[in-house]
């Protein structure tokens, strides 16, 4: 098993890089390759240095729209701007 370091090497990735630069190459190859999301270090960090800025999603909730209503308020909009 090869490490990234030298995988990143193969694919012509330059060394000089930002680190967050080769943190979202990784991030990226884990998701096409696994199918997740992962968070890289300064992702982790941020949340770790501002966790007033993290949002809880504790219940889903269904959205639902009412086109019909949608529909009546175009049409009378129309026929109020038509000369």
């Amino acid at each position: 098993m090869k490490k990234i370091g030298d995988l990143m090497n193969e694919v012509g990735f330059n060394s000089k890089a930002p680190d967050s630069v080769k943190e979202a190459f990784i991030k990226h190859l884990i998701k096409a390759s696994a199918g997740i999301n992962v968070n890289t270090p300064s992702e982790k960090k941020e949340m770790a240095e501002n966790p007033q800025k993290i949002i809880s999603l504790k219940a889903f909730q269904q959205l639902s729209f009412d086109f019909e209503a949608e529909a009546t308020v175009a049409k009378d909009s129309k026929k109020a701007s038509t000369f």
